[in-house]
């Protein structure tokens, strides 16, 4: 007899905590540790190399059977003789999560399951269909065995999971019985696989159960994918997510404003949008907590590089001032990266270039107001604006400080050497830190004054609410998830949390960044309202572009600290995780009554 519990198996290609490219990885790890007191949750990845890497964290138990058959790899573009697959699943939990990992046994199919670089162009195909026929078989196997431990709700994050998915319908379908489903689309990326390719996969003839406006209705994959063509006007080639989004019985993403002008627009129209909805992401980090960690990480070394006795409290520019001049140049470790594609370039590029370098860089020659910037790099995430306003911005504050913290991958190998320049042609403000650099992610963080986050589309953008969780204003461009979260303080003064801008409009970033900068300084300088009027202080005041953020200073001297503080409440009362996961509980429920 099946429990109380509702199963629910979520389909990811990211999970914080097994691996994490970017702000997907969070999503389904936060979500499924909120909901795990109300479901029984089973995530379900490839193992992109991980359980050797973190046996010694989480007691990994191999699960009784194997997945073996024969697979054609010229289907899969590579030029080999027919082979054998061989899928082993791997079993742990994670608060009180179940994880399952699926690991390639034999080095065919551990070059594709197990490679390391979890969107490695080169072996993504194949790790897609590697893991759509080992979920075929564990599915089977469940039947044959554990009926109990079926799913009642599949959860597809982006559209890696899609093929796996509609095997797994395909192989309950053949046994009568049927399962509910929702897609959460986090980036529209455009993957196009021919018919083909979802036959090498395991996909056949069988038909399954789609929930079209006029109830469901059962389609082979022929017909749901010809349907799919039709959305594209069928010049092309029908994209996974528009067939993710058609199949699913409820299609989600992270903001109301990416729903309403990319997805249902793109991903199908009138045939998704009846059943289309939106959840935001959410953020955990606490400003004390990551304080506390900060001073227990870095408090002796700050004090000795700076020479500043136990009886003097750290202050937040003591921070700063180690973290530029001292810390950038002293990591504990090389910032973690995977590829052999980037660091063969990083590695070309640090030759002459004393400021860009992997794992070590030159750190500044004094302090002075800094943003930061944080992501992987990619078209999306508008850098270039930021390199293009530098000029403006030092017109006004020339000992402005720019950290680059950004995540190099196999398609962002020109932007690498692009931005490598830069540094070369400003070697008093810029220094860019490509990889994971766990030694000073939250310490720059804390000891920043201004973070930027100038996408050109952003779905939602949990790099934000991070900022705002360590009380940083941000600039971010109007786009997508960010007109959600970010509240412009020309606006709503008092609940202000930053400043909105347009995307690719670097004069605006500058004026921007240079009126929080001149915000800080006031507030560091004056220490009553009366004294906002001397000549120094008032000078300072004038060199703000803004004229509303102007008038909001000369109000209120202290304006830039009624931000900080609006940054964190922003986070604490609207994006919590437990607070944005109680709306997936009411998706759950009207996907499974849908079927019941």
């Amino acid at each position: 007899m099946k429990g109380a519990k509702d199963n629910i198996w979520i389909f990811t290609f990211e999970y914080a905590g097994i691996v994490k490219v970017g702000g997907l990885g969070e999503v389904p790890a936060n979500q499924a540790k909120h909901l795990a007191d109300d479901y029984e949750i089973t995530v379900f990845i490839p193992s992109h190399g991980q359980i050797k890497k973190i046996e010694n964290d989480l007691k990994w138990e191999k699960q009784p059977f194997n997945c073996v058959g024969q697979i054609k790899p010229s289907q899969l573009g590579i030029n080999e003789p027919e082979t054998t697959y061989n899928i082993s699943f791997y079993k742990s939990k994670i608060n009180n999560v179940n994880i399952i990992l699926l690991h390639g046994e034999n080095p065919f199919t551990n070059k594709f399951l197990d490679d390391k670089i979890v969107y490695n162009p080169d072996t993504l195909s194949g790790k897609i269909c590697l893991f759509s026929i080992g979920m075929r078989c564990y599915i089977d196997f469940l039947i044959d065995t554990r009926r109990e431990d079926l799913p009642d709700i599949i959860h597809i994050h982006d559209y890696h999971a899609v093929i796996p998915f509609i095997g797994i319908k395909q192989i309950l379908a053949k046994n009568g019985l049927d399962v509910s489903s929702l897609i959460t689309i986090h980036l529209l990326t455009w993957p196009r696989y021919t018919i083909d390719f979802y036959r090498v996969c395991g996909i056949d003839h069988t038909p399954i159960t789609i929930h079209l406006k006029e109830g469901l209705k059962p389609l082979i994959l022929d017909e749901f994918y010809s349907i799919c063509e039709d959305i594209t006007g069928g010049y092309q080639t029908p994209s996974v997510e528009q067939i993710g989004a058609f199949i699913s019985d409820l299609v989600t993403t992270v903001s109301q404003s990416y729903l309403k002008s990319d997805i249902i627009p793109n991903c199908g129209k009138e045939l998704i949008e009846f059943k289309s909805n939106f959840i935001w992401d959410g953020c955990d980090w606490d400003y004390d907590e990551i304080f506390q960690q900060v001073l227990k990480i870095h408090e002796r070394e700050i004090r000795e590089t700076l020479s500043i006795s136990y009886e003097n409290n750290l202050t937040l520019s003591d921070m700063k001032k180690y973290l530029l001049t001292h810390k950038i140049s002293h990591l504990d470790r090389s910032p973690l990266i995977q590829s052999e594609k980037v660091l063969k370039v990083i590695n070309e590029i640090s030759n002459g270039n004393e400021f860009v370098r992997n794992g070590y860089i030159k750190a500044f020659k004094e302090s002075g107001p800094l943003v930061i910037t944080t992501g992987r790099i990619s078209p999306q995430k508008g850098f270039e604006t930021i390199f293009e306003a530098i000029p403006k911005v030092l017109k006004v504050v020339p000992d402005a400080k720019f950290l680059f913290l950004i995540l190099p991958t196999d398609y962002s190998l020109n932007e690498i050497k692009s931005y490598a320049q830069y540094v070369k042609i400003y070697p008093n403000n810029i220094r860019i830190i490509f990889g994971v650099a766990t030694d000073i992610f939250h310490l720059a963080h804390i000891s920043s004054d201004v973070y930027c986050a100038l996408s050109r589309w952003e779905p939602f953008g949990i790099i934000a609410l991070e900022a705002m969780s360590t009380k940083l204003p941000v600039i971010a461009t109007r786009v997508g998830g960010f007109q959600e979260s970010i509240i412009d303080i020309r606006s709503f003064p008092e609940i202000g949390t930053g400043i909105l801008i347009e995307k690719d409009n670097p004069s605006q970033f500058a004026e921007a960044l240079i009126s929080l900068f001149k915000l800080k300084e006031i507030c560091e300088k004056v220490k009553d309202k009366e004294s906002i009027y001397d000549t120094e202080n008032f000078k300072i005041v004038n060199q703000i572009p803004d004229e509303i953020l102007k008038s909001l200073v000369l109000l209120d001297p202290n304006y830039y600290n009624k931000i900080k503080e609006n940054c964190y409440k922003r986070v604490e009362h609207n994006f919590r995780w437990s607070i944005v996961s109680k709306k997936l509980i009411e998706f759950y429920s009207i996907i499974k009554s849908l079927r019941s």
